[in-house]
């Protein structure tokens, strides 16, 4: 499923030339990555899971996977959004197999540890601002 575009936030750089700055560890760019794709990630996860709760979950999976990633050669020759579309659509593929039996359970403190390592890849306090950037900043 491709991210709907109705969510993704406009923005002067493009998303390509984010991810090649995510890849250098700019915080800066990841932070404006995250804030111009977190809601197309959040409704395409939340769509294949059908549940809120565990999308939020995914959603931060996906961000700390890209901000891992980033670095590899390949991830510069791809087109930015369709790589995280795609990484997106594998955890909600993962968490589904997990929710059904065929995948071992990654348990509560899974998501809090990826909950932890997205806020530090933002920049931000681990728990006291990552709620910030699930909303869309008025600036």
């Amino acid at each position: 499923m491709p991210v709907p575009r109705i969510y993704v936030v406009p923005g002067r750089e493009s998303v390509n030339d984010l991810v090649k700055r995510i890849a250098d560890r700019d915080q800066a760019a990841f932070r404006r990555f995250h804030r111009r794709l977190v809601r197309a990630v959040f409704a395409q996860v939340c769509e294949s899971l059908g549940s809120p709760a565990l999308a939020v979950a995914v959603t931060r999976a996906v961000f700390v996977e890209v901000w891992r990633l980033a670095p590899m050669p390949a991830s510069r020759q791809l087109d930015g959004t369709a790589w995280v579309t795609a990484i997106a659509a594998r955890r909600a593929a993962d968490r589904l197999r997990e929710i059904n039996g065929t995948m071992p359970d990654l348990g509560v403190a899974y998501d809090d540890l990826l909950g932890r390592e997205l806020a530090v890849a933002l920049g931000a306090e681990p728990l006291a601002q990552l709620e910030t950037f699930f909303h869309t900043p008025t600036d």
